[in-house]
């Protein structure tokens, strides 16, 4: 992918970019795509919950810190480790020198004793702390290393008034509640539509947030050794009270927010020249300019001013195909990662006996997810919220040349199982671009189809099928509210399969290689003509090579 560096570029950003410390332009973008390239096609973002829940049986160690996580990134395809030092709270980390240090006594009890507990403070007395060792161990390790920050996050909003302030949350907030969406006093939250968890986010309107959150991103670059910076806007994706009141945010509102992306980038461009190497800036927000748009970001402006060097698309929710979201990203020269978490429909599912295709958390599921976002162009893949042993496994898997690997593709890996478009936007549902067959949908949400309706939707898949010989097992299942002795039609690209068995509502049919191609395939469901309201509750397709 050749880059275009220079699309759109402000006039303020282009100085910053070019024009110090006697390196000419060209030898610094050379610079910053060697920094690019060298992410390859894994990124792995772990969370900082190894700090904050520690193990009270465990030595407070860093050994025992590698120990817990970051040795699993080891001997695998990962890249680089986007270490999040928790920013619960809005600037709140657990590290010494950047923000306000999270050293609150956060335990787990189990079984009526302690079973772990915030150890940040613990590794400070040892003169270190999670960010350094992350960084320490990637150096060692010949891994990249960046930090992870939380735009938003949320997590502290369980504070009550009969409670108190949790212990996630900054004294930040405590002395500022005027810049917070919201109150610890819940009903003065009536006139937020989600207010049960957005009061305690901080409402970018304010300069001062916005001052601090420069503050500091200086600081990391400062005071610690990492390649780059992971802007993450989906924990959580509130920016503006506007936007939390059911409204969209307002082209004020955008423009700051554009404003404080350039005011950041200059700051990582001076560190990156300080270094002499350029620092890699990525944000992680939903894959729908639609959808940022409407809560703050404006997408396509960020992208032409060159503001971010990377796009982590998607996260809870899915919105759009990866073709959708590469295509818009490499039209300015930015590189995509699809972000690739953990699903949640299988918890959400059983938790509400709604039936489900079995398998999103498996090893073939992820191959396929991984394998998808490739064919689609996308420059990598980016994990959350996958840890340990499973996460090595995992992170084996090249999804550019998987063709051997078993891969079971879904219609929807994550749906609604996690956080829904609508828990941060207001009718967010309408920026849905995705089929609509999700077996976590609440009761009544579920698309009914008519009698006799071909309802058509697209998958795409990695795998070359036609170089694989002996050509692999594909087997196409359709979960239904039907019942066996039902006709139901299925096809691929056009081509009919047979109906195969039926038992409680689920259809599995052998389907010939040869009818699935590496790509986009449509594939079709034909309900009954007979009277009835149909549903297609999950969707997969099942590639077995052994």
């Amino acid at each position: 992918m050749k880059s275009k560096i220079a699309i759109g570029l402000a006039a303020a950003l282009t100085v910053a970019v070019t024009g110090c410390c006697g390196d000419s332009g060209k030898d610094w973008e050379a610079q910053r795509k060697d920094a690019l390239d060298q992410m390859r096609t894994f990124v792995y973002n772990t969370d900082g919950c190894d700090i904050l829940y520690w193990p009270t049986n465990q030595p407070v160690s860093v050994a025992a810190f590698t120990d817990r996580r970051l040795k699993y990134a080891l001997n695998s395809r990962i890249a680089v480790v986007s270490y999040c030092p928790q920013s619960a709270g809005f600037g709140h980390f657990t590290c010494r020198k950047a923000g306000e240090p999270l050293t609150n006594t956060v335990t787990v009890i189990h079984h009526g004793n302690p079973s772990a507990q915030n150890a940040a403070a613990d590794f400070f007395a040892l003169g270190t702390d999670p960010l350094e060792m992350a960084s320490d161990f990637c150096r060692t390790n010949s891994l990249g290393i960046f930090v992870s920050i939380r735009v938003n996050d949320q997590h502290d909003a369980s504070s009550t008034l009969e409670k108190g302030y949790s212990a996630l949350f900054p004294p930040f907030k405590k002395a500022h509640p005027e810049y917070l969406m919201g109150s610890i006093d819940r009903s003065k939250n009536k006139h937020l539509f989600c207010g049960g968890v957005s009061w305690s986010c901080v409402d970018f309107t304010h300069r001062e947030v916005r001052e601090r959150m420069k503050t500091f991103v200086k600081q990391f670059f400062d005071n610690y050794d990492v390649d780059g910076i992971e802007y993450d806007f989906n924990r959580h994706f509130i920016l503006f009270k506007s936007v939390a009141a059911g409204g969209v945010a307002s082209e004020e509102e955008k423009a700051m927010m554009t404003e404080l992306m350039r005011d950041l980038r200059k700051i990582t461009e001076a560190a990156g020249r300080k270094r002499g190497k350029p620092i890699v800036v990525c944000m992680r927000a939903p894959d729908s300019v639609g959808y940022d748009n409407a809560c703050g970001i404006d997408l396509e402006r960020w992208f032409a001013e060159r503001l971010v060097d990377v796009w982590i698309g998607a996260g809870y929710f899915h919105l759009n195909p990866w073709e959708d979201s590469v295509a818009l990203a490499h039209k300015y020269g930015i590189r995509f990662y699809a972000s690739i978490d953990e699903s949640r429909i299988s918890r959400k599912a059983k938790s509400s006996n709604a039936p489900f295709i079995p398998g999103r958390e498996s090893k073939a599921a992820y191959a396929a997810r991984f394998a998808e976002a490739m064919a689609a162009g996308a420059d990598g893949v980016y994990v959350f919220n996958l840890e340990g042993r499973y996460l090595n496994e995992i992170a084996q898997i090249d999804g550019a040349r998987s063709e051997g690997e078993n891969k079971i593709y879904f219609a929807r890996f994550r749906g609604m199982g996690g956080y829904r478009p609508t828990h941060w936007l207001k009718d967010g549902d309408r920026f849905d671009n995705l089929p609509n067959i999700d077996p976590a949908l609440p009761k009544g949400e579920m698309p009914t189809h008519k009698p006799g309706e071909h309802y058509a939707f697209h998958i795409t898949v990695g795998d070359d099928l036609a170089s694989v010989n002996p050509p692999p097992k594909v087997t196409v299942k359709a979960l239904t509210n039907l019942k066996a002795g039902d006709e139901i039609g299925l096809s691929v690209n056009g081509q009919k399969l047979d109906a195969g068995t039926c038992k409680d509502g689920l259809f599995t049919c052998k389907a010939p290689a040869g009818a699935v191609r590496k790509g986009r395939n449509e594939f079709a469901v034909t309900f009954p003509s007979r009277d009835g309201k149909y549903t297609l509750n999950d969707f997969a397709v099942e590639i077995r090579y052994r």
